[in-house]
């Protein structure tokens, strides 16, 4: 058998060095996989707020009369508000006898800062 001479090995201080390399590169990789992870929920929330804001302004594009004004409610942990008022665009011809533009805006909150705003146009009587 041969003898092990005084470089065999590894020593203290390469061992503590790497254990403390591999704590860094542990903590480095659970900080990403945190904030990809809320990031992941945040675009799931956000993308919640798009359906029911979208939702609700086809309701009111599909809606036989439109009167300007506000509406309010909750879905969820979603908080909405509608608001309905008449349109000044530039760049539009004569409407139609009895017709007015309308611009439809949907406000969208939750928790704990969440904030979406759609908007868009409806010709109506």
């Amino acid at each position: 058998m041969a003898e092990r001479g005084p470089s065999a090995g590894f020593s203290l201080v390469e061992v503590m060095c790497a254990m403390a390399i591999a704590a860094m590169s542990l903590i480095v990789l659970f900080r990403g996989l945190g904030s990809s992870q809320l990031a992941a929920s945040y675009l799931e929330l956000q993308m919640g707020a798009r359906v029911i804001a979208q939702s609700i302004l086809s309701d009111e594009r599909q809606a036989t009369g439109t009167a300007a004004g506000n509406r309010e409610g909750d879905s969820g942990i979603y908080h909405w508000q509608l608001e309905i008022a008449p349109a000044e665009v530039d760049g539009v011809g004569k409407l139609p006898t009895g017709f007015r533009l309308y611009r439809l805006t949907v406000a969208v909150n939750w928790q704990p800062r969440g904030h979406l705003v759609v908007d868009t146009l409806k010709l109506g009587k």
